[in-house]
């Protein structure tokens, strides 16, 4: 049986929580961090914000300059641990091999259920938001790194009016038939791959390699 790996990330995870709390920021431009007076940084924005370029890691401050009107909200750790321990336990209700690689994010080996994986992926999708009111993105492929990169490129093509009544998050399914792993890959920019960060896809590039196919001739 071939091997069926999903990777699961809760979209903008922070600010999703956030909202379920405080319903009034649904909509708005806000990010969850650290005052600028402190030199706070963004944790994680909703994609109002992102909208107007705030992204996480972005000190507070910059992020106030390029949205004037941004809301700011202090962060809660507690409760994104107690949510993400129960999106954690329904992937292990799903399969055993779970592997959590952070707060918001999770790779589940679905290889022995024996149903279509996007059927899978659909049903849990829908359950973590009915039963916990999160959205998430899914990609399912034949392993970790393609997964993952099926979700990245999901989320970044979705439209904004997948997620029912949650029109700002992405709410993105991909799945990567076996066998058509090289094919999807080959456009992708090489910065999508485990490992290359900003200065080895600035060499990269200076060698004129800049999409995953074309490393890949390398070889």
């Amino acid at each position: 049986m071939p091997r069926t790996i999903l990777h699961l990330d809760l979209d903008a995870f922070f600010c999703a929580v956030e909202e379920l709390q405080q319903p009034g920021l649904r909509g708005k431009a806000f990010a969850v961090g650290g005052q600028p007076d402190e030199r706070g940084v963004v944790a994680s924005c909703s994609y109002a914000a992102r909208a107007l370029g705030v992204h996480s890691a972005m000190p507070m401050s910059q992020a106030l300059r390029l949205c004037p009107g941004l809301i700011i909200v202090s962060p809660g750790r507690g409760k994104y641990g107690e949510f993400s321990r129960q999106v954690m336990e329904r992937l292990r209700n799903l399969a055993p091999l779970v592997e959590q690689i952070s707060i918001d994010e999770a790779f589940v080996d679905i290889s022995d259920i024996r149903e279509p994986a996007i059927d899978i992926a659909r049903k849990l999708q829908k359950q973590i938001l009915d039963e916990l009111g999160l959205p998430c993105s899914v990609g399912v492929a034949s392993n970790k790194l393609v997964a993952k990169i099926a979700t990245e490129t999901g989320k970044k093509s979705a439209r904004s009016s997948k997620a029912g009544g949650l029109p700002d998050y992405p709410y993105a399914l991909t799945v990567v038939p076996a066998g058509s792993e090289a094919e999807f890959l080959a456009g992708l920019p090489v910065s999508m791959l485990w490992g290359v960060g900003p200065k080895t896809e600035k060499r990269l590039s200076e060698l004129g390699i800049k999409q995953i196919g074309e490393l890949a001739a390398l070889g």
